[in-house]
């Protein structure tokens, strides 16, 4: 019996050492950067010189839709719900074969405000009809049910389109015959022909129908799903968020970087000068961490550590400015926080990071933390490197052209790195000087070195840890489901991470007693025998 309880306790002193051997492996683990485990997706194939430069997809003298047949199309010619000098592309998603486009209703005669042209590899044709998407009766004016004015939509990596319908159409006439329905927010499932995962109003208090503009959105994979929306209204600009974990929304305004600057109204595009007062138009989410920074080392812009930089910042211009903003994605997704927060507490969280060379209507991040933007005075496309301070030399131009590119509206990644951007002459639209008889939309396209800012890899506080099963009697939002959201103030992610010893020794030694526990009370159990 003596022997046996030697060899037991031979073998579990051996296992203790491997115990403890992991465990201070783990502890190494936990100190060691995260880079590794974090590091983002890059394109499968290297960009050839060649590649890298912007090329003609597309090119359109006026759009054309995807009728069923001459009877249709010549009907709705006739009919005035076809006008083909109305109708003009503002933004572009690609996602597998497919490049989906928004056909914002800013004048009569677009029969479908949301579709879709095959990608030019599949079809060989640079002039396509805009196949409606999901289909004309999702499409149809009049119908509230259905989408009437889509100037801005986002596709997650889930393979989710997020549509933003702010419900008005024929924005720049006036007269009476215009539709005016609430507002919403549509979730199409792509990989089943469009169907509607989720169907959300906006409510009147945050975005009010008939008096909004809802124009561009990115989406954030953190907490359930957030969208953040630009309302360029001229009455109530900001920034509209929208939780889709807690079906709620709300509004984030600020008056000195969301409003239009005074000596940014002036635009000169080409020979077409006009005066716009636009307010809050272009946004980009940037990515979580900066994959340069070492685990202690200090980032020289926010002074965090490498391992604790966390936070996700939201890039917003307005359209009618030299300059571009950001505020944390921690503050905006915070309701509480907007609920109490001053005008000033809110602009004390600003970034302005600086004059950029012309105004910006569309812009776009990748999963780099590389920020490609137009400068419509220009004629140009440029990127900035968010890791490197926005000083002019850091500001690269890597497009500029009279003829092919005049105004840059928004952009987006395809999964092999290649960056599309629509170009709509959006000046001479609103002028009312397009010639049919010219090209008038195009889109570029180049290939890059990253991929959307969908592809950001996930924040080890973007768990599901906040959201808890509940009996009804802790605090928190109720829903069907009986999931119960916990709100946790508006601590930095950054200083929560440190808290929670993500990284620390507390963690580690946390660790360190776990794994040592189980050997030991066995241990103890076998010496009692």
């Amino acid at each position: 019996m003596a022997s046996q309880k030697m060899v037991l306790l031979t073998f579990l002193l051996v296992v203790v050492g491997l115990a403890g051997s992991g465990a201070q492996q783990s502890i190494d683990e936990l100190h060691r950067p995260q880079l590794d485990i974090l590091s983002p997706p890059t394109p499968a194939t290297p960009a050839a010189a060649g590649e890298r430069q912007f090329r003609v997809m597309y090119e359109w003298n006026v759009l054309d839709f995807a009728f069923a047949g001459e009877d249709e199309r010549s009907y709705a010619l006739y009919s005035g719900r076809y006008i083909p000098k109305n109708v003009l592309i503002s933004d572009c998603k690609p996602h597998t074969n497919r490049l989906y486009l928004t056909v914002p209703r800013m004048l009569p005669g677009v029969p479908a405000t949301l579709g879709y042209v095959v990608r030019p590899e599949n079809n060989g044709r640079t002039d396509p009809e805009i196949v409606p998407y999901p289909s004309w009766e999702m499409n149809e004016r009049g119908n509230c049910s259905a989408l009437q004015f889509v100037q801005g939509i986002a596709i997650d990596k889930q393979g989710t389109m997020w549509v933003v319908d702010s419900g008005r159409t024929e924005t720049l006439t006036r007269g009476a015959d215009h539709v005016v329905c609430p507002p919403k927010l549509l979730l199409l499932d792509l990989k089943r022909n469009g169907t509607v995962l989720l169907r959300y109003q906006f409510p009147e208090s945050v975005v009010p129908a008939g008096n909004n503009y809802l124009n561009k959105i990115v989406v954030d994979d953190a907490y359930g799903g957030f969208a953040y929306i630009t309302d360029n209204s001229g009455a109530d600009p900001g920034i509209v968020v929208f939780s889709r974990r807690l079906l709620r929304s709300w509004k984030v305004r600020e008056n000195n970087s969301m409003r239009a600057a005074r000596n940014a109204v002036r635009f000169a595009v080409n020979g077409t000068e006009l005066n716009f007062s636009i307010h809050i138009d272009s946004i980009a989410l940037g990515p979580y961490y900066n994959p340069s920074l070492e685990s202690e080392t200090e980032n020289p812009r926010s002074g965090l550590a490498g391992s604790q930089n966390y936070e996700r910042n939201v890039y917003y211009s307005p359209l009618s400015s030299y300059h571009i903003y950001s505020l944390p994605a921690s503050l905006l997704r915070d309701p509480e926080f907007n609920a109490r927060a001053t005008a000033r507490d809110i602009l004390e969280a600003v970034t302005d990071y600086g004059r950029k060379q012309s105004q910006t209507d569309g812009m776009i991040m990748d999963n780099q933390g590389v920020l490609y933007y137009g400068l419509l005075g220009e004629h140009a496309i440029a990127r900035w490197d968010t890791y490197r301070p926005f000083t002019e030399k850091n500001q690269q131009i890597v497009a500029r052209d009279a003829t092919y590119i005049q105004w840059v509206d928004s952009m987006g990644f395809d999964h092999e790195g290649y960056l599309y951007a629509v170009v709509n002459r959006l000046h001479n639209f609103v002028a009312g000087r397009l010639n049919p008889l010219e090209v008038n939309f195009r889109i570029l396209r180049a290939k890059t070195t990253g991929l959307s800012y969908v592809e950001t890899p996930d924040n080890p506080f973007n768990s599901d840890t906040r959201y808890l099963y509940a009996d009804g009697a802790s605090s928190g939002e109720p829903f069907d489901n009986g999931l119960r959201f916990q709100y946790e103030g508006t601590t930095p992610a950054s200083s929560r991470l440190a808290a929670a010893g993500v990284f620390g020794a507390r963690s580690g030694a946390g660790s360190v007693r776990s794994v040592l526990l189980l050997p030991t009370l066995l241990l103890l159990g076998v010496l009692a025998v």
